[in-house]
C-alpha cells in the first residue's frame, strides 16, 4: 500500500523532482539529484566542501547529499577528505577527459586561425582552459603570420609565465570573465606574472569591473599588458562552458585605434570556433566567408 502523499508535499518533492506518481523515488529524479550535486562543485569556492554546505548549493536535503556522497566513493566521483568533507575526484576527472578529448584538434581550428591572421596581417593564438593547480590556459594552436613568440622580446620564463597567467592580457580576462565567480577571484589573487607591460590591471575593482565587461561585450583588448604589443581576445565556449580564448597580437604602433575591423573578425572567428568545438557546425574551412563586421568599436579593457 503506497503512502499517502498531501498536495502540499507533493508540491514541494516535485519541485525538486523527488517523487513519482506513486510517491516513491524515481531513477529519473534519483539521477537528477547526482547530477545537481556534482554541479554545486562548480559553484562553490574551494575544492572541498562538508555535506550540509553542498547540500545549500545543489538545493536537496543534506542527508539526500550524503548518501550521495558515499555512494560515488566506491567510483571515486568524490574523495573523502578530513575531516568529513568531499571533493571531486578522478571519475569525475576523467569523464571530462573523455569529453574534452571529443573537441577538434589543430587540424580543424587551424584553418580558422590562419585566415584570421591573413586578414589582420597579426599574430593569432588560440589558448584553451587547463584547470592544472587552478585555472591557466594553454597553447592550442597558433598562426604567427609574419611574428612569432621570439618577436614578443620575452625571456622563456617570461613567455611561460604570461602564456599561463589569467591574470594578463585581454585572452586571460576573456577566460576569467566566463569561470564561476570563485574561480575568478582566485585568478586576481594570483601576482601579477614577470614581463607584465605597465598596461596591465592591477587593482582588483579594475579587474572585476574588466571582466564585467568582457560578458557585456564579448571580447576584451588589452593595451600594453605585454610592452610594445596590443591585443584582442574573444571567448570560445562550448555551450555555457568556456573552452578558451582567440587572440591576436599586434606591435602597439601597428594596432588601429579603431578596432571595428579587427573586432569584428575576431569575434567571427571565435563564434565559429564555438560551433566547431559545440558539433554545430562541419569541420569545413573558413575559406571564402566574408568577415562580419562588429556593431561598435568600443573597447573593453
Amino acid at each position: 500500500m503506497h503512502s499517502r502523499i498531501t498536495p502540499d508535499k507533493a508540491s514541494a518533492a516535485s519541485a525538486q523532482g523527488d517523487i513519482e506518481t506513486s510517491g516513491r523515488p524515481s531513477g529519473t529524479a534519483h539521477a537528477r539529484r547526482v547530477m545537481l550535486v556534482e554541479q554545486a562543485f562548480t559553484k562553490l569556492p574551494g575544492s572541498a566542501h562538508g555535506p550540509s554546505e553542498i547540500a545549500a548549493a545543489a538545493g536537496l536535503d543534506t542527508t539526500v547529499v550524503f548518501r550521495i556522497l558515499q555512494s560515488g566513493l566506491s567510483s571515486s566521483t568524490f574523495v573523502k577528505v578530513p575531516p568529513g568533507r568531499y571533493r571531486l575526484g578522478p571519475g569525475a576527472a576523467r569523464v571530462g577527459i573523455h569529453a574534452m578529448a571529443a573537441t577538434p584538434g589543430p587540424q580543424v581550428t587551424q584553418p580558422v586561425l590562419d585566415r584570421l591572421s591573413r586578414v589582420l596581417d597579426s599574430f593569432v593564438i588560440l589558448w584553451v582552459l587547463s584547470p592544472y593547480g587552478g585555472p591557466r590556459k594553454a597553447h592550442a594552436a597558433s598562426a604567427p603570420g609574419r611574428y612569432g613568440f621570439d618577436a614578443l622580446g620575452l625571456t622563456v620564463t617570461q613567455l611561460v609565465e604570461l602564456g599561463q597567467s589569467l591574470r594578463i592580457g585581454a585572452s586571460g580576462r576573456v577566460i576569467a570573465a566566463h569561470l564561476p565567480p570563485a574561480m575568478a577571484a582566485a585568478v586576481f589573487a594570483e601576482p601579477l606574472p614577470a614581463g607584465a607591460g605597465p598596461g596591465a590591471v592591477r587593482s582588483a575593482a579594475d579587474f572585476a569591473d574588466s571582466l564585467q565587461r568582457v560578458r557585456e561585450s564579448g571580447y576584451a583588448v588589452a593595451r600594453g599588458e605585454i610592452l610594445g604589443w596590443d591585443s584582442i581576445a574573444a571567448p570560445v565556449l562550448w555551450g555555457e562552458a568556456v573552452y578558451g580564448a582567440v587572440t591576436v597580437l599586434r606591435p602597439s604602433s601597428l594596432m588601429p585605434r579603431d578596432l571595428s575591423l579587427p573586432l569584428a573578425a575576431t569575434v567571427a572567428a571565435a563564434e565559429r570556433l564555438s560551433r566547431l568545438v559545440s558539433g554545430t557546425e562541419p569541420t569545413a574551412s573558413l575559406q571564402g566567408r566574408p568577415v562580419q563586421r562588429a556593431a561598435s568599436g568600443r573597447t573593453a579593457a
